[in-house]
Formats: structure tokens, sequence, C-alpha cells
């Protein structure tokens, strides 16, 4: 667990980056340490050529590929981890099975890809994805 009790001045900070910082974490619900943490490790990661991640066996993280769910998937996930959430930046496709007792189990969708929905469940999806970042299509 990380020691929140310290303050750390950090001079030389650009305060416009640090502003757009600020206003990311509002948008996100999240707090400037938690953003500021994440940035640390990623960059830790790139220069150490290996991915520094914590593992969160309720993420499922879909970065640039494609992936189809149907409803035996999201219950058998939620079967293993419970509620769970999905960040999506490549293609999501649900499967027209996948119903109201399917979203049920996902906590929230964050979209910058491209989501593909049965058009009679859009509406979860707007629900779970608060606001739309990337593609939602209905089909």
């Amino acid at each position: 667990m990380a020691d929140t009790s310290n303050t750390i001045l950090i001079r030389g900070l650009d305060k416009h980056l640090y502003k757009r910082l600020v206003g990311r974490a509002k948008e996100g619900d999240k707090n400037v340490a938690e953003l500021v943490n994440e940035a640390l490790r990623g960059y830790i990661g790139q220069i150490d050529s290996e991915i520094v991640e914590d593992v969160d066996p309720r993420r499922i993280a879909i970065s640039g590929g494609s992936v189809f769910l149907s409803k035996s998937d999201v219950l058998g996930i939620h079967q293993e981890v419970g509620s769970f959430y999905i960040e999506n930046s490549g293609q999501l496709t649900f499967d027209k099975d996948v119903d109201r007792e399917a979203f049920a189990c996902i906590e929230r969708i964050h979209n910058t890809g491209r989501l593909r929905v049965p058009k009679e469940v859009h509406h979860l999806v707007l629900l779970k994805s608060g606001r739309v970042n990337g593609v939602i299509e209905k089909y």
C-alpha cells in the first residue's frame, strides 16, 4: 500500500500541464495522485522495457485488438471475478444475446475505441460508459 502521508514538492513542474492533469482527474473521477502514479508506472515500464502495472483481475483491457463477447462470456467472467469493468481502445463487439442480466455484471465500460452493441441494449451501454470517447455502433 502506498504511503499517502508524505507531501512531495516538485520544482520546475509545468503549471499548464498540471492544470490539464487536474482537469482530467476531475473528468475521470480520480485524484491527481492516481493519475501521476499511472503516468510514472507507464514511464518506468517504458524505460525498463517492461510493463509495470498493478494486476486487477476485475479489469479487462482491450488495446487495439478485436474481441467478441457473448452473454455466456460475460456471465462466466462475472462468475470468476465478480463485477468487472472493461477498458476498450480496440474493437469490442457484444453478441446479440447480451441482455440486461449480462450488462448488470459489468460495472462500467471505458471506451476510446469502437464498441459494437445490439440496438436493443444500446441505452444500457451508454449508461455503463458514462461519457462517450470512442465510437458506439448499434447493429
